[in-house]
């Protein structure tokens, strides 16, 4: 709980800046108690591993709207435009399993594809390259938050039992 009420109030700093942003920054909640794990150690290592792979289907997936993006303006019949669509999330996908696996991130390759995912379709503003980045530092802040509180404030390595 400290990590989405530290989470709300670092996301209202921000939101002085920017106050066209949400109010509630769902990513910040989410990854910022995710990520709290069982001990210090693995909190910071999985963050590492989830900011990792974030990055790179971030990445991926600017690519990949991109070119579809590319490819869409040479299109007249607007029925082939969700073949586009769903060919390049269907390739998108399977290029981000690749790219997890050969980054090390082998457990954590069907939420890289989650998050290609979530950019390919999960923007309801037109605005796929903005969303992603807005999503991206939501999660950045996020393990942040979990790292300090879980590493810093609160380190916890396990319990001691004889």
């Amino acid at each position: 709980m400290l990590a989405i009420f530290v989470g709300f109030w670092v996301w209202q700093l921000i939101r002085l800046f920017a106050p066209g942003l949400e109010v509630h920054p769902v990513y910040i909640y989410l990854y910022g108690m995710l990520e709290i794990r069982e001990t210090s150690e693995k909190t910071m290592d999985m963050g590492k591993n989830r900011m990792k792979i974030t990055v790179l289907s971030l990445g991926a997936g600017i690519l990949i709207l991109l070119l579809t993006n590319f490819v869409k303006s040479f299109v007249s019949p607007k029925w082939m435009l969700t073949g586009i669509e769903l060919t390049a999330i269907l390739l998108g996908t399977l290029v981000v399993f690749c790219i997890a696996e050969m980054a090390g991130c082998k457990n954590l390759c069907g939420l890289a594809a989650v998050y290609f995912i979530v950019l390919m379709v999960g923007h309801s503003d037109g605005e796929p390259f903005t969303y992603s980045i807005l999503r991206c530092s939501q999660t950045a802040i996020g393990i942040f938050i979990a790292w300090l509180i879980n590493v810093k404030l609160f380190p916890y390595h396990g319990s001691h039992e004889s």
